[in-house]
């Protein structure tokens, strides 16, 4: 029996492209709608901006949650932070979401009798400010990755910044032996993420490493080392990704095959009102469709 799912990331609180995503689930007669990461609003001046997102969280989402619900009752909303999103407000999410919504990071969720859903939301060390979802990729990399991720460590890598707290923000820099302790790799290697890869679909912030998912025009290739070894060894029936707005304008693809896992991406960018969503049956996952509404 067919089970549909939209997805998309990457809204960053546009409303507009929230009810295109109501819209379009309801018109699909969606089985479930998953939102892979950066659900609340960016752009604001940093002193207001953790607040700004926290009051989305506790009044926009769920209004959206409960319409979508209204619109379609057997429908469930799979979503998660990405790298953009304050994690000081993931009490906020999590209690919101008890009723209206399914929080997926470092969690492993029934999707259907047949498969499970895990999220996880964490992407590379960025040249960017805000590090609440930020680790280092690889703790023993691999030697076909080994010169290439020291270049990046080296050129595309940030290591102070900002992490979020419910009082402001505060300063952070990555402790230098923290690399063989705690990254992405490491996260990977859990059970959580091991257990039955052929049946589960995979909700992974960052794209994989050297793809049609991960593409910056003037950079090339940024995506995750650790997630391209992840789906290289395990081989997982499906993975979706977000963070590079930008990848299927640069590729002009949205999916991209490693091994006989299929992984994609909707290449959604928040700045326009239009959306880019995926759509698919889960058992079907080759036949998906991504439009830009």
């Amino acid at each position: 029996m067919p089970f549909t799912i939209v997805y998309t990331s990457d809204i960053h609180g546009n409303e507009t492209q929230y009810n295109k995503l109501h819209d379009f689930a309801k018109q699909a007669s969606a089985d479930a709608v998953i939102i892979g990461g950066d659900i609340a609003p960016k752009g604001i001046s940093t002193n207001v901006f953790i607040q700004t997102q926290r009051d989305f969280l506790e009044k926009k989402l769920p209004e959206f949650a409960r319409n979508l619900k209204k619109a379609l009752p057997k429908c469930s909303l799979f979503l998660m932070m990405g790298n953009d999103d304050c994690a000081a407000n993931i009490d906020v999410l999590e209690k919101q979401g008890s009723k209206l919504y399914h929080v997926i990071h470092n969690k492993r969720l029934k999707l259907t009798k047949d498969f499970d859903i895990v999220g996880y939301g964490f992407v590379p060390i960025t040249p960017f400010g805000i590090k609440d979802w930020e680790k280092f990729d690889l703790s023993n990399p691999p030697e076909h990755f080994r010169e290439e991720y020291e270049y990046r460590k080296r050129t595309d890598c940030q290591y102070w910044g900002w992490k979020s707290t419910q009082h402001g923000w505060v300063n952070f820099t990555f402790p230098v032996d923290s690399e063989e302790k705690d990254s992405i790799q490491k996260d990977l290697e859990n059970v959580l993420f091991t257990a039955n890869p052929d049946k589960t679909l995979y909700v992974m912030h960052t794209p994989p490493y050297g793809t049609n998912l991960d593409l910056v025009g003037w950079k090339g290739h940024i995506g995750s080392m650790a997630v391209r070894q992840f789906i290289e060894e395990k081989q997982p029936f499906l993975t979706l990704h977000g963070h590079i707005h930008e990848t299927v304008a640069v590729s002009g693809r949205f999916k991209q095959k490693i091994g006989k896992t299929l992984s994609m991406s909707s290449g959604n960018c928040n700045i326009k009102d239009e959306l880019a969503l995926l759509v698919f049956d889960l058992y079907s996952p080759k036949n998906a469709k991504r439009l830009v509404l």
